[in-house]
């Protein structure tokens, strides 16, 4: 990227402010931080505030360290030379700043959300699409406000696909990220309880996850969950046309003859009376519809079988999401990045067809941000849980007990245990663990779940190296 004042100026409607003595050469800004830890010389910086941290307190160290110049939502000192750009909010300027350059650029963006299911698509479709294109995807963790439009700045003209992942935690958020990327494809993954805290029923989640298919273009592809009726009944909603997908031949791409391997999941992949083998390096039915979804977008935009089979061979499963550890004699499930009763239901499927004849260790976490029916839902997802697992293991609070408490419907209490915390989780579980023992552990982000999986393999003399399979 290359920016002026003027043009920084233009697209948030700021003010600029110059240090005393500003003399020389209008700066000329070459690109974005938010962080003066990894600021480059040429950066705007963006001071953004969080609930313990203020940014413009290191607006003179991003000066120091080489800044073009920099945003403020308030007056500060100005260094000697120095330009600062005084806005209303440096949240809502990135945004504006991320939208002007974005349309400078001939990139091809698919956006993708859902309630689960968006990294692991948004990393399949990049997968597949850069057999043939120049393809940029958003960091696992970049896929709000502050990320979408810090992954298209880091757009280079040459690029010719952005696979953009798109999060939310309330109605307009979708909307406002579709305003900023213009994305010509939308993929909808699922729709479930998820978001329940903010969101409140699964009418208004549907309604976020929708925001996508009402911004694409005219001339856009909107690609469709065809096992999901909410996410089906979103075609309805668009100018685009629909592209569905999932696991039976009424959608439009569709897979069948799914099989677990020792290598992932195998399945025929099914286009327009065509049909292609698949090997997935990833478990579970789950994400063979995932796969799907990436496929549908591949297609699309002109990719063969042959492309989708080829890119999906190269797809690496991204971090904590049923990445499988061996720590010593025990075979860990890394299931930890986050949680809610749809990716539980499929971390247990996978469970089932791993274990085979060994012993199920499930270790669950509280699952945040399900609103006044995180009791109910707790309480079924314990007793799902414990349907699959010989041993259950609860994590955390009040929540946790739910789940001690629908687990205990099925299971003895020698079989379910509740603990308040990641210490005593560890430490029981050096007490239960035996050789052979398959191991699931979840939890939402909050709980940090990963832990576990680290002490176990400390506690086995392993290093926790996580592969996809």
């Amino acid at each position: 990227m290359r920016f002026m004042v003027h043009d920084i100026v233009q697209a948030t409607g700021g003010a600029v402010v110059a240090g005393p003595g500003a003399q020389g050469p209008v700066p000329v800004m070459t690109g974005v931080s938010t962080d003066t830890r990894t600021l480059r010389p040429g950066d705007l910086f963006i001071p953004l505030s969080g609930p313990s941290v203020d940014g413009h307190a290191f607006i003179a160290d991003a000066f120091a360290k080489g800044a073009a110049a920099s945003l403020a939502a308030r007056p500060v000192p100005v260094p000697e030379g120095a330009t600062v750009i005084l806005v209303e909010s440096p949240l809502r300027a990135l945004g504006q700043i991320a939208a002007a350059y974005r349309r400078t650029l001939p990139v091809d963006v698919v956006g993708v959300t859902g309630s689960v299911g968006k990294t692991t698509t948004t990393g399949m479709c990049a997968a597949i699409l850069a057999t043939h294109f120049r393809v940029v995807r958003t960091r696992d963790d970049w896929n709000a406000e502050v990320g979408v439009p810090l992954t298209l700045l880091a757009l280079r003209p040459e690029d010719q696909v952005a696979v953009v992942e798109m999060a939310m935690r309330g109605l307009g958020q979708i909307a406002e990220l579709v305003a900023i990327a213009r994305p010509r494809i939308g993929v909808v993954t699922t729709i479930g309880e998820s978001h329940l805290e903010l969101l409140e029923s699964i009418e208004n989640v549907a309604r976020a996850k929708g925001e996508l298919i009402d911004g694409l273009p005219p001339d856009g592809v909107a690609v469709l969950n065809d096992d999901d009726p909410r996410v089906r009944a979103l075609s309805a909603r668009s100018r685009a046309r629909a592209v569905t997908y999932g696991l039976h031949e009424t959608a439009d791409v569709w897979g069948g003859d799914i099989a677990f391997a020792a290598s992932g999941m195998r399945f025929m992949l099914r286009f327009q009376g065509t049909a292609m083998a698949v090997t997935l390096p990833a478990w579970g039915r789950h994400n063979v519809r995932n796969a799907l979804a990436a496929a549908a977008v591949a297609l699309v935009m002109g990719l063969d079988l042959t492309d989708v089979a080829s890119g999906l061979d190269r797809f690496e499963v991204p971090k904590m999401r049923l990445q499988t550890v061996h720590a010593g004699d025990v075979l860990i499930l890394n299931d930890a990045y986050n949680a809610s009763p749809a990716s539980l239901a499929a971390a247990l499927d996978v469970l089932k067809e791993v274990s085979r004849n060994r012993r199920r260790v499930v270790v669950l976490g509280e699952v945040k941000e399900l609103g006044a029916a995180s009791d109910r839902m707790h309480h079924d997802m314990g007793t799902e849980a414990a349907g699959v697992a010989d041993v259950l293991v609860a994590v955390g609070g009040p929540d946790a007990g739910y789940l001690t408490e629908g687990a205990l419907r099925v299971k003895r209490r020698g079989q379910v245990h509740h603990v308040p915390g990641i210490a005593q989780a560890t430490a029981l579980l050096k007490q239960l663990l035996q050789p052979g023992d398959v191991v699931l552990v979840k939890g939402s982000r909050a709980m940090e779940m990963e832990r576990i999986v680290t002490a176990i393999c400390g506690s086995r003399g392993s290093r926790p190296e996580a592969r996809s399979v």
